[in-house]
């Protein structure tokens, strides 16, 4: 069959053709899109005189019939589509049968009838190696030969002439149809969105969209009757396709829907997003300040002078002040965040700061104990991170043991947030107003100084921050934890690194140094009483969960690893009062690894104390992972306080406290009772709790 038979036969099932130049693939002709046709006339008339041996390519978009868009499945050395394919199928479900061509590549056509406006892509909606051709695209369509000499061919049974095409499946139309979602004022006018103070607003009220795109090489392809405009991108022949719109939906953004733009990811962008992405790799910051240092950037000042009722406002109302219950001390989680405080957690690299407080405030917003204390009802907390992506948020929350079930919807979480800088009032603004979304009572800034703009070693920015960021979260009583890096000596003499200005204006400054068997936070600053000077976490594996907890002041404690040691030494024989070295000397010689070092000698203390089996081992021990209360201890210790005669219990003799990852056990069994069995006193009676003890401490057994 000849080129000039086929494109007929095409034309009379109602499909547009259009000619496609020999060894090309696109139409010899500007505007292809409107003049491809399905009237017979006109396709005899170009394939019998100007278009005579031209391949053929069939026109995407509408069609006689309805909609019509083309799944391409592209196969590489380099990538597989089939592969992705047979991904998105097992995950989604199979596609039906449907029209199908071989294409020239190697590859195939997989023709899909559709409700839905279906655009083109590259490869970033379904994935690598899965292009589309849409509203506006074209394909080659057999006996049209590829530019590499293969020919095009219907696929046996599968050709229009035998068969319709299927229709889309919902999932197959959800995935193409997905629209990028642009930023826009819901209900009242957002002021940190439309006041015409801020540089992004100021930025698109002085350029249009031709003085961006048309410098930098952009194409006016067409505007379509709806008043879309239709660019093509840098590069790209106009022929082969749209590559953005302006206009869609009526909404003045550029919708990209290209992959072929490193640095325009497909998405919307206003006028300021797209400057910011062409000139300064994306970062909002950067370009807010080389805009605001133009003549165009200078903004006269429009702060307000406040009313003399404004101002006398802000003044203590006495009678009132002395009225209200004032709390001494008051936290969200403690130790680390104070409500309505604003804390700065520094640490040498790869000590655990970020670690660590991904672990209080996940536990905090989903109303898991904290740090093994008692569970408190969830807090809605916003946690900015400008360092992870979502692989090392998802192995960090694994680790803590959260899963798809654990509710978290309390923790809003912004991965490399793209917001203006922090030390500025667009900044400021920006926060207030995703607080008020939020309903955040906590924001984790991890860390600080990726978040402002200027010199780590400059006053002014973080004094600017303080003014600015810090002073509107103090206002809206609103909890700040600010994670930084540590000086040259770990933060020991020099503190955070950079200015010393980071001290000024936070409640609460503590430094994280790694122990033998967990974590210490040591205070530095503090304008508050009632904050510990020194905190001492245990963190522990229990079954690939790790556990992080508090250790009390009053008692030493002991971890389980310590425990496990100290039986393998007894086990082994090893006399009580063997001194380290000369465990490590022969455990070498036998050829067994206990651990390091500290880990042993702690051990070797922890057997020199009088005790029962702390672990129970003698039953299958039970561990589980966050929020709940294992019937075992893990921390058990000497005490010399004062017999209490209703306990029974001797001064000096071994009390046993509950040691769990969890809040203190609703209920008491005899399971859980069992550890002094064996022992000659009575087992006693639980004690009344005491609302003076110290909260760390855990209950007596």
């Amino acid at each position: 069959m000849t080129m000039r038979e086929e494109a007929i036969k095409l034309a009379e099932l109602g499909i547009r053709v259009i000619p496609i130049k020999p060894g090309e693939k696109y139409p010899p002709m500007n505007a292809w899109q409107d003049k491809a046709s399905n009237d017979i006339h006109v396709v005899n008339d170009w394939w019998t005189s100007q278009y005579s041996g031209y391949g053929i390519g069939i026109a995407t978009g509408q069609t006689k019939h309805g909609r019509i868009f083309v799944l391409d499945v592209d196969d590489r050395e380099e990538y597989k589509g089939s592969d992705t394919l047979h991904d998105l199928q097992e995950k989604y479900g199979q596609l039906p049968e449907t029209v199908t061509a071989i294409t020239g590549s190697g590859g195939q056509h997989l023709y899909f009838y559709c409700d839905e406006d279906i655009r083109n892509d590259a490869g970033s909606r379904l994935g690598v190696g899965l292009d589309i051709r849409g509203t506006g695209g074209q394909v080659l369509a057999a006996p049209t030969i590829h530019p590499n000499g293969r020919a095009y061919q219907w696929e046996d049974g599968s050709s229009p002439h035998e068969r319709k095409p299927a229709k889309a499946p919902d999932w197959l139309v959800k995935l193409l149809t997905k629209q990028p979602e642009m930023v826009k004022p819901q209900g009242q006018p957002d002021s940190f969105l439309t006041d015409p103070n801020t540089p992004s607003a100021r930025y698109n009220t002085k350029t249009t969209w031709e003085q961006l795109l048309i410098p930098d090489g952009w194409t006016l392809a067409k505007t379509d009757r709806h008043g879309e405009q239709h660019w093509v991108r840098p590069g790209k022949d106009p022929r082969d396709g749209t590559s953005a719109t302006i206009g869609h939906n009526g909404n003045d953004a550029l919708i990209v829907f290209t992959s072929s733009i490193p640095w325009l990811p497909e998405g919307g962008y206003n006028r300021f997003g797209y400057f910011a992405a062409s000139k300064h790799g994306g970062d909002w910051k950067q370009a807010s300040q080389a805009f605001l240092a133009t003549s165009e950037g200078k903004a006269e000042p429009t702060t307000p002078i406040p009313t003399p009722d404004e101002m006398l406002s802000m003044l203590v109302d006495w009678k009132t002040f002395w009225s209200l219950e004032h709390a001494t001390e008051e936290w969200l989680a403690k130790p680390l965040i104070a409500k309505g405080r604003q804390t700065a957690l520094y640490a040498s690299a790869k000590t655990g700061k970020s670690w660590l407080t991904l672990n209080v405030v996940a536990a905090l917003a989903s109303g898991k104990p904290i740090l093994g204390q008692p569970a408190q009802p969830p807090v809605h907390c916003l946690y900015l991170d400008y360092e992870m992506i979502e692989a090392d948020l998802y192995e960090r929350l694994e680790q803590f043991g959260y899963t798809e079930d654990d509710d978290l919807s309390h923790l809003h979480y912004a991965l490399i947030p793209n917001l203006p800088s922090l030390n500025t009032t667009e900044g400021a603004s920006a926060i207030i107003k995703l607080v008020e979304l939020t309903k955040a009572e906590v924001v984790v800034i991890d860390t600080t100084g990726r978040a402002i703009d200027g010199e780590e070693n400059s006053a002014d920015s973080y004094r600017e921050f303080a003014r600015t960021t810090g002073l509107a979260l103090k206002r809206a009583n609103v909890a700040c934890v600010r994670t930084d890096h540590a000086g040259k000596d770990g933060g020991k003499k020099q503190g955070q690194r950079g200015s010393s200005a980071k001290n000024d204006d936070v409640d609460i400054v503590y430094r994280l140094d790694k122990s033998d068997d967990g974590l210490t936070l040591k205070r530095t600053h503090t304008r508050i009483s009632w904050v510990p000077e020194t905190v001492s976490l245990i963190v522990e594996d229990f079954d690939d969960v790790i556990t992080i907890r508090l250790r009390s002041k009053e008692q030493r404690g002991w971890t389980t690893k310590e425990i496990n040691i100290a039986n393998r030494l007894d086990e082994l024989g090893f006399p009580i009062n063997i001194g380290v070295n000369e465990v490590q000397r022969q455990l070498k010689d036998q050829g067994i690894s206990l651990g390091h070092k500290s880990a042993i000698g702690r051990a070797i203390q922890c057997r020199k104390q009088p005790r029962p089996d702390p672990l129970n081992q003698s039953e299958p021990q039970r561990t589980e992972p966050l929020g709940t209360t294992t019937d075992i201890g893990t921390t058990f210790g000497t005490t010399s306080e004062p017999p209490d005669p209703a306990l029974g219990v001797q001064r000096n003799q071994r009390v046993y406290r509950i040691g769990t990852r969890g809040s203190v056990p609703q209920t008491e069994t005899s399971e859980n009772r069992n550890h002094l069995d064996n022992q000659s006193t009575p087992t006693p009676t639980p004690a009344h709790p005491n609302p003076d003890q110290n909260d760390l401490e855990s209950e007596l057994w």
